[in-house]
Formats: structure tokens, C-alpha cells, sequence
């Protein structure tokens, strides 16, 4: 059983009535997942192998300076098992308040985080796909893992503020921390925000990434954002695939309204 420690709604957040551009009513829910410890030290294992072999991904350098590793399910196959489990989709999308598939772009579709004190560790930023799970391997340090800053208004507003005042002060965002044992589910794609910075010890965060169901389309992972992170043959085949797919959905959705 989850127990559930916080359950934000989207309108609550940004204070937007209504954005017709979300997939759900939720802005964020935070709770103790019932996940497998020996599953989840077997992902860290294995993805800190990875970096000591190939180093982090910095592909992202010149969009939000993460570091961390892409496509985490191909390199870990712990992630593959979690991101694919019917039962953790299932509540996940009774959390959101609606059906939750894997996202398809294999290299977008999960990835392990790398947060370490006297980093930047990533610009504010709204994401691609709709939903995200965050889901911490490793804290360390007095801060316990930090936290994800959440920007308390549209992402449009935000954007406008960072380009007008060059900064949005940590203290007016909402602090949603990060700890082993707790997961949280976002609604990333309609949420402006950062990480914490870490004046002492790590986290290590593996992220699962999500979409709706019903309503794939509401995705803001267009190619040329797809190619700030990965190579154009990594990528280009699979989201003309789901471009196609996406679009004899809408197709046939509106139809279905039409009668």
C-alpha cells in the first residue's frame, strides 16, 4: 500500500482555473511507495556502474546542464521491470486522475539524475511529456535529498519573469522534498521547476516518464526539443512513428465525439 503525504491539484499550484493544456487536475502528489528496496539498489548499482564506465550523459549541456544518464531502462534492467508494471501504472494514473502509459521515445523515456553539492544542478523547466515520476535512490547530507522547486504560477508567467527580472527566488516557489522511501508524481509539462541546490551530500533520482493515454498529443516533445538531448538517428524514427500514431488517435477520438 502507498500512503499518500501531499496531493496538490494543478489550479492550486499556479492558480489557474483551468489549462486547457493538462492532461489531469493534478499538480502534484507525493507519498511512501511500496517498491521493492533490493529492486531499487540494484538500479543505483547499476546505473553507478554505468557512469564509472561511460561517465553521465551530458547531452543536455545546452539546454538545462543536468547531469545524468538517458534511456536508464535500455543501460538498468530494473527500470525496464518498474516503468513497465501494470500495478504501479494503475495507481499511478488513480493519483492523476487518468490512464498513464510509458513514454514511447526510448530516449526520453526514463532517466537517472545526478544532484551533487556546489552544482547548479538544473535550470527551471517545464517537461516534454505530461507526467513524471520521481523516484530517489540515494540522499545523502544534511538536507536529506533537497527538493524540487515548483514555480507558484502559469509556466508562461514564469518564463515571462525569468526573461524580465533574470531570476525567480527559490523562497517564493513551493518545496517539494525528495526522499528515500518517497516517490512523487508531477505534472511536469504545465509546472515551471527546478532542483534545489545541495550545499552537502547527493541524490541520486531515477525518473520514469509518462503520458496520457487518452490524450497523447498533449506532449510538448517536438523534435528539435528531442535533438537538444539526442542524436537525430536515436530519435527521428521512433516520434515520426508516434507522430503517426498520435495523429489516427486525435482522428478517431473526434469522430467518436462527432456521432
Amino acid at each position: 500500500m502507498w500512503t499518500l503525504l501531499e496531493h496538490r491539484s494543478l489550479t492550486d499550484v499556479t492558480g489557474q482555473a483551468h489549462d486547457v493544456q493538462a492532461v489531469s487536475s493534478l499538480g502534484y502528489a507525493r507519498y511512501v511507495h511500496d517498491y521493492p528496496q533490493p529492486l531499487l539498489d540494484d538500479i543505483l548499482a547499476a546505473a553507478r556502474a554505468c557512469v564509472r564506465h561511460e561517465g553521465e550523459a551530458r547531452s543536455a549541456d545546452r539546454y538545462l546542464k543536468l547531469r545524468h544518464l538517458r534511456a536508464a531502462h535500455e543501460a538498468v534492467p530494473g527500470v525496464e521491470k518498474l516503468m513497465r508494471d501494470r500495478s504501479r501504472l494503475e495507481r499511478l494514473g488513480q493519483l492523476a486522475g487518468t490512464e498513464l502509459e510509458p513514454y514511447p521515445i526510448t530516449r526520453a523515456a526514463s532517466h537517472i539524475n545526478f544532484y551533487r553539492p556546489g552544482e547548479i544542478p538544473i535550470e527551471h523547466h517545464t517537461d516534454g511529456a505530461a507526467m513524471v515520476e520521481l523516484i530517489p535512490l540515494y540522499t545523502s547530507g544534511p538536507a536529506e535529498g533537497g527538493a524540487t522547486l515548483i514555480y507558484p504560477g502559469s509556466p508562461e508567467d514564469g518564463r515571462w519573469e525569468l526573461r524580465h527580472r533574470g531570476a525567480l527566488p527559490p523562497h517564493e516557489h513551493a518545496r517539494v522534498p525528495q526522499r528515500t522511501g518517497h516517490a512523487v508524481l508531477m505534472q511536469g509539462r504545465r509546472l515551471l521547476h527546478t532542483a534545489e541546490p545541495l550545499e552537502d551530500g547527493e541524490r541520486v533520482t531515477l525518473v520514469l516518464v509518462m503520458r496520457s493515454t487518452k490524450e497523447p498529443w498533449k506532449d510538448g516533445n517536438s523534435l528539435a526539443r528531442l535533438l537538444l538531448d539526442d542524436p537525430l538517428d536515436s530519435v527521428r524514427d521512433e516520434w515520426i512513428q508516434d507522430q503517426q500514431y498520435q495523429a489516427g488517435l486525435y482522428r478517431a477520438t473526434a469522430a467518436s465525439d462527432d456521432t
